[in-house]
Parts: structure tokens; sequence; C-alpha cells
């Protein structure tokens, strides 16, 4: 099956990282839902990371993959 190409407005799953943010990581959470903002390849978007806090947080150039990486 062909993997779907990233699009503007398309929810997608972050996984947080140990490296990021305290507003990422609150409540210990895994995977935090985003919207891509910008798409710059089939490999590389902007996202808008929905916390369940009040704090933004935008994600730039990140790198698209699957679970299993």
């Amino acid at each position: 099956m062909d993997s779907q190409k990233p699009s503007i407005g398309r929810v997608v799953h972050y996984r947080v990282d140990k490296t990021d943010p305290l507003d990422l990581r609150n409540n210990h959470v895994e995977v935090l839902p985003a919207i891509i903002v910008r798409v710059w390849d089939d490999n590389c978007v902007n996202l808008k990371v929905f916390t369940d806090g009040s704090v933004d947080v935008w994600k730039t150039s990140v790198l698209l993959g699957d679970e299993s990486g």
C-alpha cells in the first residue's frame, strides 16, 4: 500500500521525544495530535502540535515516519 502524501490541514500523530521541551512532555504523553501547516516535500513538514495545556507548540522541519521507526 502506498503511503499518503502530506498535505496542509491533515491531522497526524507527533511522537514526543526526550529532547522536546517540557511543554510537550507534560503528563508523560508519548503521542500528541498535530496539524500539518506547511509541506516542504513528501518527507518534511511543519506542525502545530496540540497539548492538553494552553501552550502553543510549533515544530518545524519534522521528518515523517511510521511508528516502527
